[in-house]
């Protein structure tokens, strides 16, 4: 009977053993994967040019001309939207004759925003509906507006002074 619980003994000993010793003879390491994932493109096409040609009447008169369109590529990896603004730089040499409304928006020397976006949107065509009002005032002659087209992102954070 002794030689009995003697085996049992020893065989539970060397199961214990031999589990205990595979954990404690086991090799575990880490390892660790970075990485810098990059902000790509934020771009807008150049948009397209626009004629007209009217004649004099005396009177105020609106016209409407096809859209200006552009394509904006934001691959930036951020979920803030952008905007589009634009100004004529020579804005001054054409407004007594005629103001140029882009979306609605009148276009003048300082930045307005023509259209805008609040999410990010990798690929976005937009047309931009255009009239001219032609002033009552108005000289016979050809006139150009100088657009300076701006992609901003939209900025969510505030700065507090």
């Amino acid at each position: 009977m002794f030689k009995k619980y003697t085996t049992l003994f020893i065989s539970a000993c060397s199961v214990f053993y031999l589990s205990c010793g595979l954990t404690a003879f086991a090799d575990i390491t880490s390892s660790t994967v970075t990485g810098e994932i990059i902000s790509g493109d934020f771009s807008i096409v150049t948009p397209n040019d626009l004629n007209f040609s009217t004649h004099l009447t005396g009177q105020k008169q609106q016209l409407c001309l096809k859209p200006i369109q552009t394509k904006i590529t934001d691959y930036r990896g951020r979920d803030e939207g952008w905007q589009v603004t634009v100004k004529s730089s020579n804005f001054d040499n054409y407004a007594q004759n005629y103001q140029l409304l882009i979306n609605g928006q009148s276009v003048s020397k300082s930045e307005n925003i023509v259209y805008k976006n609040n999410k990010q949107i990798l690929f976005k065509e937009i047309s931009l509906p255009v009239k001219v009002e032609i002033s009552d005032k108005a000289k016979a002659g050809s006139y150009g507006a100088s657009l300076e087209w701006n992609l901003q992102p939209n900025i969510k954070n505030s700065i507090k002074e």
